[in-house]
């Protein structure tokens, strides 16, 4: 039988990991298409902003590797939590195995559908977040099976003789 409360344990390790990978990744992304984030911002900031398309590009590059890494804690809390409730019913044999199966159809959800959204950075960009996205997205279901194995193994206990 599956427990929350564990895979809520796994999904906090897990997506500190996964967060803290997306998050470099992210940063440097970021860096190598600058010239089109800030044509974006450009096309899109309103006359009267009180902002410059570079400073809302500072900002971004300071914020999104920390905002990559909290939604990371937080969403592996609540994925692992639904992972450990429905363990019984994810396809594969092993609790890694299960947590890859989860991390592939969150990387169809997000980096292939979801993604999609950002196509306006280029297609290079979206190909990168498709890519980076299936790499965390592996990461991020092997550590959260792995740690659910671990967290469910009963504790040894020894007797004195």
């Amino acid at each position: 039988m599956g427990s929350a409360g564990n895979g809520a344990k796994a999904g906090v390790v897990a997506g500190i990991a996964y967060g803290i990978l997306l998050g470099i990744v992210s940063y440097f992304t970021l860096i190598s298409i600058k010239s089109t984030v800030i044509s974006v911002l450009s096309q899109n900031l309103p006359p009267n902003s009180p902002f410059t398309p570079e400073q809302l590009f500072g900002i971004a590059l300071l914020l999104t590797p920390v905002i990559v890494v909290v939604v990371g804690v937080i969403g592996g809390l609540i994925l692992g939590a639904i992972y450990g409730k429905l363990i019984e019913k994810i396809p594969g044999k092993t609790p890694v195995i299960k947590g890859i199966v989860l991390g592939v159809v969150l990387w169809l959800l997000v980096s292939v559908l979801g993604g999609y959204n950002n196509i306006h950075y280029g297609l290079e960009y979206y190909l990168v977040q498709v890519g980076t996205g299936l790499v965390g997205a592996l990461l991020f279901g092997v550590l959260l099976g792995y740690f659910y194995g671990r967290f469910m193994r009963p504790k040894e206990t020894y007797t004195m003789i």
